[in-house]
């Protein structure tokens, strides 16, 4: 078995012992007694893992992963960063409206985080059909409030959420 010691840079494995696909990279940060490792993954996150689901990896190899990790990376739209109530004020003949919209924008806005992390992580062959059906409605919903916000006020921006939340392998 293999010694690890903190800043040790591992790829992380799927439950075969075999890399993720897309491959996810990480750094040990801290060692427990009970076999469990702190890694720190690329996002700035950090999480524990046994030392039987990751292996060492060398510096080239690495920097690869950790360059198709951040080429993977999208934007994604953000919770929208109004004062609804002052918001409706200005607007009381549209206040349903604004309030109905702003509830499904947060709605929108948390599954598209969701499920883009996991079609990220798992691919969008892995994903059940109405997972996917699910994070299609939330991507063509939000594009849809935003824009009844910004036909309202200019300041509220119009969002495009990418076509692919997941990104090709890197080999």
């Amino acid at each position: 078995m293999t010694k690890y010691k903190p800043g040790d840079k591992i790829i992380i494995l799927d439950y075969n012992g075999k890399p993720l696909v897309p491959q996810v990279v990480a750094k040990i940060e801290e060692i427990y007694p009970d076999g469990k490792y702190r890694l720190d993954l690329p996002d700035g996150a950090c999480c524990f893992e046994y030392a039987n689901h990751f292996e060492k990896v060398d510096d080239e190899t690495y920097s690869k992963y950790l360059q198709a990790v951040h080429e993977r990376e999208q934007d994604l739209p953000l919770d929208l960063k109004i004062d609804i109530r002052k918001f409706v004020a200005k607007r009381p003949r549209l206040r349903r409206e604004i309030y109905r919209n702003y509830e499904l924008d947060k709605k929108y806005v948390s599954v598209i985080h969701a499920y883009a992390g996991r079609i990220s992580m798992y691919g969008r062959a892995n994903i059940p059909e109405q997972f996917i059906w699910e994070f299609e409605d939330a991507k063509q919903g939000i594009v849809k409030t935003r824009s009844f916000f910004h036909d309202i006020d200019e300041s509220i921006k119009e969002v495009e959420v990418p076509d692919q939340a997941n990104a090709p392998s890197v080999l």
